[in-house]
């Protein structure tokens, strides 16, 4: 089974094919070529492609560049959402809009997807350019009617889920389809992995929004309530106006809505979340995703890259 040390020079492939892909020519582009790979993360999208390629038998080297390339696509979303949101620190750091200006991070998030599907033309293969691409599209829809219903509390779970397709799942669907696509497996097989990679989306996204609410800054570095202080209807408010009658709607809307807000505020709407059970509410969602993923991986032989994945599940939910 690959060690953590292992999956750490898998980490490092894929940094070393990211300085590959990303041609720059401008000073200006090397700083921001540096800032994509010092600031990786989990690399948990193209860690994803690649296992579950593995999985399935493949042992070419195409998925570290198929990885890459989706780590591309995740890179240049995050720099547009930054500018989108007027972020100036992403994981504790700066962002590039704020170290060098908004219209820079735009361009540059351009230029990063510009990058990723030229490197994808060398595969010549239209399944994976479809598949991307797709994602490209659904990443601009999705953050358009984020943009439309984000402070709307009459945001509905459907309406959500539309959100987190665009802005999270797609890509997610995306990692898994094209391993099976390396893979060459049947059409049948290829979209079973596609419906895990969107599932897997779309509980990421939930829990990321769950931690917003439930999890210590010190335990992720994120600022806490931050969705609820800049006013967003976000998962746990959907959860929480679902179970509210009327009158309550009327009190958790207006306390949203307020600004600024107070450490009062902040209280009160925890306190409204505990009344309504919204933290085990959530916590049993994540936890019938998790039993959906464990599942389909159950299908598979009790290898070295399931036991992998199901890690990463683990880790991640």
């Amino acid at each position: 089974m690959p060690s953590k040390i292992e999956i750490h020079l898998i980490i490092q492939k894929f940094d070393s094919k990211l300085e590959e892909i990303i041609h720059e020519d401008l000073p200006l582009l090397k700083k921001v070529k540096a800032h994509v790979i010092q600031s990786g993360g989990k690399r948990i999208r193209p860690l994803t492609h690649y296992f579950l390629a593995a999985l399935n038998g493949y042992k070419g080297k195409d998925s570290i560049d198929i990885g890459s390339i989706a780590e591309l696509i995740h890179a240049a979303s995050l720099l547009h959402d930054d500018v989108i949101d007027q972020a100036e620190l992403r994981r504790g750091k700066p962002t590039i809009g704020k170290l060098y200006g908004n219209k820079t991070a735009i361009l540059a998030g351009d230029y990063l997807l510009a990058c990723g599907i030229d490197h994808l033309n060398q595969f010549h293969d239209s399944r994976l350019m479809t598949s991307f691409t797709q994602v490209i599209r659904s990443l601009a829809v999705g953050e358009l009617i984020q943009m439309e219903w984000e402070k709307n509390p009459k945001i509905t779970i459907e309406i959500y889920k539309k959100i987190i397709f665009g802005k999270t799942a797609s890509l997610f669907g995306a990692v898994a389809e094209t391993a099976g696509i390396l893979c060459n497996l049947d059409s049948q097989k290829i979209q079973k992995l596609y419906e895990f990679g969107i599932a897997l989306g779309e509980v990421f996204q939930i829990k990321d929004d769950y931690i917003d609410y439930f999890i210590d800054r010190d335990k992720t570095g994120k600022i806490p309530l931050k969705d609820f202080q800049n006013g967003l209807f976000t998962y746990p408010l959907i959860i929480l106006l679902e179970k509210s009658n009327s009158k309550e709607k009327k009190q958790i809307i207006s306390l949203v809505q307020k600004s600024p807000k107070t450490q009062e505020d902040e209280v009160q709407i925890l306190d409204w979340m505990r009344k309504k059970n919204v933290k085990s509410s959530i916590l049993e969602t994540i936890q019938n995703y998790k039993t959906k993923l464990l599942s389909f991986l159950t299908s598979y032989p009790n290898n070295s890259y399931r036991q992998m994945i199901e890690e990463k599940l683990l880790e991640v939910l």
